[in-house]
């Protein structure tokens, strides 16, 4: 009897959720390895970094990874083997200080303008990090390609994305592995992200920086940002209805495909007033919370940060809406 009634509670949840991922809460490592050279954007990754994100409540680390970078442009399209050592080195710094990690494909801008001419590229790519990781287990975490735009269209991101995942999965049957969708990985995008339907060790992926008036105002790679200085988020009704929304559907497209859902990156520029930066954090942190959504904060030390590298402490208010 207690069987039945536990396999009974089972179906019910199954049919009112999506599987729910182990990762949690989670800091984006940016600006360090998606920069052309680690440091020439102002960051070096430090050991200490992972001991103060696990000290402080976080559970993963995603870190950006800018490989094409570090690869030849000619088949087989070998990765610089001095940058595949970093990238371990900073995989094994994470698994000293008890954190999962997730790494990805970051800024390989050239595949978004010419997805046909250099898929090969990327596969290979992922032939060779899926090789060298092979022994790791599974806390950690692939996720083949950063936001997707351009050309990349919905067939052609989905084409690759099946191929890209055979490859993988080649030497890592059980690794999770994360997939954001088109015109920069927007909620909207869930919808259309192809998921194999016999793999259930995927991760359905959007990044969210709602409104981008609001969190890109002031930022110098986005164009008329200054016109949106001195926009605030306070938290009306109507700014949480707009979140709630997009989260809503984001949490529908998951279940309809039966994986789990994360946000991979999201965060409030500091050309914001931190009062509104922290308000609208705390928001988008819980209401992810609340549907079993991973979340990733963007990120760790630099013009989004939480953290300043240079006291070496947190900034209280992003770190308590952060982490309650």
């Amino acid at each position: 009897m207690k069987r039945l009634v536990f396999l009974l509670i089972m179906v019910v949840i199954g049919i009112n959720s999506f599987a729910e991922s182990n990762l949690k809460r989670g800091m984006n490592m940016g600006n360090a390895l998606e920069a052309p050279e680690e440091g020439s954007w102002g960051i070096t990754i430090e050991p200490e970094y992972f001991k103060a994100m696990k000290d402080a409540g976080f559970d993963y680390v995603r870190v950006p990874v800018r490989w094409d970078a570090h690869t030849s442009d000619k088949a087989p399209y070998k990765i610089d083997p001095v940058f595949m050592k970093r990238v371990k080195e900073v995989v094994d710094l994470a698994y000293k200080n008890n954190l999962k990690i997730l790494i990805n494909v970051h800024h390989f801008d050239s595949i978004m303008y010419e997805p046909d001419k250099y898929s090969e590229k990327l596969n290979s790519m992922w032939n060779q990090i899926s090789t060298a990781f092979k022994d790791y287990d599974n806390n950690l975490y692939f996720e083949i390609l950063n936001e997707p735009k351009e050309n990349m269209s919905v067939g052609k991101l989905n084409i690759l994305y099946e191929k890209v995942i055979k490859t993988i999965r080649k030497t890592s049957t059980e690794r999770k592995i994360a997939l954001g969708g088109i015109f920069w990985s927007n909620f909207a995008s869930t919808a259309t992200t192809f998921v194999p339907k016999d793999d259930k060790n995927i991760i359905l992926l959007f990044n969210y920086y709602n409104p981008f008036e609001f969190t890109h105002q002031g930022a110098s790679w986005v164009d008329g940002s200054g016109d949106w200085e001195g926009t605030t988020w306070i938290g009306t009704e109507e700014e949480k209805q707009r979140i709630t929304k997009e989260f809503d559907f984001a949490v529908e497209q998951a279940k309809l495909k039966g994986v789990d859902l994360m946000i991979g990156e999201f965060g409030a520029y500091s050309d914001a007033d931190m009062k509104s930066r922290a308000t609208w954090t705390d928001f988008v942190a819980r209401e992810a919370e609340k549907r079993g959504i991973a979340w990733t904060y963007w990120e760790f030390c630099s013009s989004f940060g939480a953290y300043d590298a240079f006291s070496k402490e947190w900034r209280k208010p992003l770190l308590e809406a952060l982490i309650k």
